[in-house]
């Protein structure tokens, strides 16, 4: 594209043609102050908080609506900007409450941060503010504060443009004017609670999060979503050692500034509930806790030298897991038949937006990394039920949810089963030795999503006393089954599979960095 190059605040700046002011003052890091415009959605210029002025024209224009010229020259911070950004605020400010005490988004709110910069004033009106609706419930996952609105429009844009499902709209004109659903509408696509994410006030807050913790207490860990393959950047904020909620971050490689609310929530299910902190052993009575040292010795004694081994891993294991777990099942049995736990469902149009057909954020990595058979996980689920193995060792997944009866029966039949897993399960409950387990939150490692890019998951939380890493196990069993290994850590067992996975031979786990890279890139961070 051709090259342009112009002046921003007296800084020489090269860009493309048709560029907008806003984006290539962003590309030179000078922030302009915006609300309404959003990289990723159409231009609406109606909130005129990016006003800036531009050598030889008599008036201020507005950043996201004009594109940079040869040769021109804007100035983002002249007393003129500075006056009218000062304004802007004091307008929007007229009927918006000050909540900001009892509101979700203090903290991460572009009102309060730009009011601090550009405005800093009381009010000069003496009239009582107008009135809107307050928690007005749009849909599952999100609510309506029509006060705080400053009409931005970004939702109702996301509804027309990203998802194509036209729940929202602007209703009634001037200061009554307000963010309304359609008639017999409900917020409830599959990407709805990304209007949250994109609100630049506390209009639109979510639900599930809503008054649970101050975003300024919250730690932020850059992770993957374990929802299914497409594999989505996200912000993984953690409070007391607890997930509170995800958030989307950016890759437009993957996911632009987008997930899924399946994904969004995918939290509850898998780091919920009542955890695993001692391993179990089956006695007379039933399941009794034990050590870690009879718990290993017992799995090894009954698994070593199966005749028919079959093991399930889960999708949400990362490569590294993976690596070791296909190692450590062949040590144990050179029959053994491994399968990564896959199953298909049907999509919509807007789910496809973001969401996979397959939940296993890993399957990809899983097949890379030797967990596969001829019959697929559906064949060996069948050869299961028919009772063609007489041990098994399953790794984070509840097979009972997958066949029900069928599958119970074949599980009670084994001569010995393992489950490792993060919950006490119905397949758990079944099994002769439970090993507790961390959940994506607490590991480190690396997932390849569908389309082969391999990207970092990073630890969030601390697992529970008594829980012990995936990687951590499989580790101690293959030096208990007498094939020790010189590397531990998961930038170490990454290294070591390079050297043997032909499709990951040059990757380097430090450069694989927080946007992660395309198998065969050489392991250089993709831009």
């Amino acid at each position: 594209m051709d090259p342009v190059k112009f002046i921003v605040d007296g800084k020489e700046v090269v860009t493309t043609k048709g560029t907008t002011v806003i984006q290539a003052a962003a590309e030179a890091g000078v922030a302009i102050p915006h609300y309404c415009y959003h990289p990723k959605l159409s231009i609406a210029g109606n909130c005129r908080m990016c006003m800036v002025e531009i050598e030889k024209m008599p008036k201020l224009q507005i950043a996201c609506n004009t594109q940079v010229a040869e040769g021109m020259s804007v100035l983002t911070q002249s007393p003129k900007v500075v006056a009218v950004r000062k304004a802007v605020m004091e307008f929007l400010l007229i009927n918006h409450p000050v909540d900001c005490p009892i509101c979700d988004q203090a903290g991460e709110c572009q009102l309060q941060n730009y009011y601090m910069e550009h405005n800093r004033q009381e009010s000069r009106q003496e009239v009582g503010k107008i009135h809107d609706r307050k928690k007005t419930i749009f849909g599952p996952n999100v609510v309506f504060d029509g006060e705080r609105c400053i009409k931005c429009t970004r939702c109702v844009r996301f509804c027309q443009e990203i998802t194509k499902t036209n729940e929202l709209a602007v209703i009634n004109r001037g200061d009554h004017s307000t963010i309304s659903l359609f008639d017999n509408a409900v917020l409830d696509n599959p990407l709805s609670a990304n209007v949250v994410d994109i609100c630049p006030v506390g209009a639109l807050t979510d639900r599930d999060f809503r008054f649970k913790v101050r975003v300024w207490y919250l730690e932020k860990t850059p992770s993957i979503c374990p929802g299914c393959s497409t594999g989505c950047n996200i912000s993984v904020e953690a409070y007391q050692n607890k997930i509170a909620r995800f958030k989307p971050r950016q890759n437009d490689s993957v996911n632009g500034p987008w997930i899924c609310d399946e994904g969004r929530y995918s939290f509850h299910e898998l780091a919920g509930g009542e955890r695993l902190t001692m391993p179990l052993i089956r006695q007379e009575g039933g399941l009794v806790p034990t050590t870690w040292e009879n718990a290993l010795q017992a799995v090894l004694s009954g698994l070593r030298g199966s005749p028919a081994l079959a093991g399930i891993l889960s999708g949400r294991n990362t490569n590294e897991e993976t690596y070791l777990f296909a190692k450590l099942a062949r040590q144990l049995s050179s029959a053994a038949a491994l399968e990564v736990f896959y199953q298909e469902r049907e999509l919509t149009e807007t789910q496809r937006i973001l969401m996979s057909p397959d939940r296993s954020p890993n399957f990809r990595g899983a097949r890379d990394m030797g967990v596969g058979s001829n019959g697929g996980f559906a064949g060996l689920l069948e050869e299961l039920a028919s009772n063609k193995f007489s041990s098994a060792y399953i790794v984070g997944e509840d097979l009972l949810g997958a066949d029900g009866e069928k599958i119970r029966s074949a599980l009670q039949q084994l001569k010995f089963l393992v489950v490792q897993d993060t919950k006490l399960t119905e397949t758990a409950k079944l099994a002769h030795v439970v090993l507790p387990a961390a959940h994506f939150g607490e590991k480190e490692g690396t997932y390849t999503n569908r389309q082969g890019r391999v990207q970092k998951l990073n630890a969030a939380v601390i697992c529970p006393e008594g829980a012990r890493q995936d990687s951590e196990i499989f580790l101690r069993l293959l030096d208990g089954a007498g094939h020790k290994l010189a590397y531990s850590a998961p930038s170490e067992i990454f290294s070591a599979l390079t050297q043997e996975v032909a499709a990951y031979s040059g990757l380097n786990y430090d450069s694989i960095g927080e946007q992660g890279c395309e198998l065969g890139s050489g392991g250089g961070a993709a831009s």
